[in-house]
């Protein structure tokens, strides 16, 4: 699957929560917690082709995700776009079979996530412990029409990971890990 998405920054969840209620977003399930672990093999090379390898635990479920760059000539300048694979792993021994595979959990991070739709178009509210974000997934246009409706346009648009973030938030290319000192309450 392609994926194209943009963040916005919000000063907190409250106000971010406002502004989407005013929008006519629709909530499609409750704020839940998000455990992620990124792997990457011994000579780095996932991180440095802006591939990845997470393992996701949120909401009783696991999910295992495979990101990579689109062909040549899809990327976009305003826009981050990568091919997405996801599955759900049921049962136990997946950070083994991870791991015997070559991979080593490289970074850890966690976030509060809360999925909205509006017009037709996934949003999700990241609370992470550097601060709120809002992404939004579709096709540019329907990005663009719903940033508008949140009174945001092109200039305000973060295409960074979460990693990008946290080493720029930290002023370090090793930053440690991304996770809530203790964990906040649901």
């Amino acid at each position: 699957m392609r994926e194209i998405e943009v963040k916005l920054r919000f000063p907190d969840a409250n106000e971010a929560r406002r502004q989407l209620g005013v929008a006519g977003a629709v909530a499609l399930y409750p704020r839940c917690f998000e455990d992620n672990r990124v792997y990457d093999d011994a000579e780095g090379s996932f991180g440095r082709d802006w591939r990845l390898l997470r393992l996701r635990d949120t909401r009783g479920r696991r999910i295992l995700t495979y990101k990579h760059p689109p062909e040549s000539g899809e990327e976009g300048k305003d826009f981050k776009v990568r091919v997405e694979h996801e599955t759900e792993v049921v049962g136990e021994g997946i950070e083994e079979i991870i791991q015997a595979l070559g991979y080593h959990q490289t970074w850890r991070y966690q976030k509060y996530r809360q999925r909205y739709e509006l017009d037709g178009v996934s949003l999700e509210l990241d609370e992470i412990p550097i601060g709120v974000f809002l992404e939004i997934e579709g096709q540019p246009e329907e990005i663009d029409r719903v940033a508008r409706k949140l009174g945001y346009d092109r200039d305000s648009y973060m295409t960074m990971t979460y990693r990008e973030l946290f080493c720029e938030h930290q002023g370090s290319e090793e930053p440690g890990d991304m996770v809530f000192d203790k964990q906040p309450k649901e």
